[in-house]
């Protein structure tokens, strides 16, 4: 029989590299949705993603908290000012964002840009990917619908809340149709 100790040592040292690697994306700073619109704005570039996201409910949803609806509702769970609370600005804002206001931005669902901003401009999507940003064209609707539902959950302090039902809340965000021609075309002779 293998000793404890010795059984405990190889998982850790099997399952570390997992862990580090997730702490090393976690530690990344989130740049706000301006240095994305610098090359995500026109077709001339990589695409108008960042009109579809200012055009989002998820570029207004700070701005739902600062509503006269979102005080009084708040108030009837104990908090005094949404705009200002955790536990609000949990699913209205991105977490660690230089620029609150901007809602829930691209880095909420792309990941914290700092460590995959310059390799994304110069060396494209695959290698960002490898620096931390969300591989989110891999993953399966059901894979994505989980990060969603970690904000479109039901929640005792949400007097607003809707039922998730992702194809209809997809359609709302999709900005994948947003990706320049030229940059399909690149896509396509990979």
């Amino acid at each position: 029989m293998i000793p404890r100790w010795l059984a405990v040592l190889v998982v850790a040292f099997l399952v570390a590299p997992v862990f580090a690697q997730d702490a090393e994306k976690k530690d990344h700073k989130v740049l706000g949705a301006k240095k994305c619109k610098i090359c995500h704005n026109t077709d001339k570039q990589a695409g108008t993603h960042f009109k579809a996201w200012e055009e989002s409910a998820h570029a207004k949803a700070f701005q739902t908290l600062l509503t006269d609806k979102a005080k009084e509702s708040a108030k009837k769970h104990g908090i005094e000012d949404p705009s200002k609370d955790e536990r609000c600005l949990a699913c209205h804002t991105t977490k660690g964002s230089p620029t609150p206001e901007e809602g829930v931005s691209c880095e909420t669902c792309h990941g914290a840009a700092e460590g995959y901003l310059n390799l994304h401009k110069k060396e494209g999507y695959e290698a960002s990917v490898k620096a931390g940003m969300a591989d989110l064209k891999s993953k399966k609707p059901e894979e994505i619908a989980a990060t969603c539902m970690e904000c479109h959950k039901a929640d005792p302090l949400n007097d607003f809340h809707k039922e998730f039902k992702y194809d209809e809340f997809w359609a709302k965000i999709d900005h994948t149709k947003n990706t320049s021609p030229a940059i399909l075309e690149k896509r396509e002779k990979k």
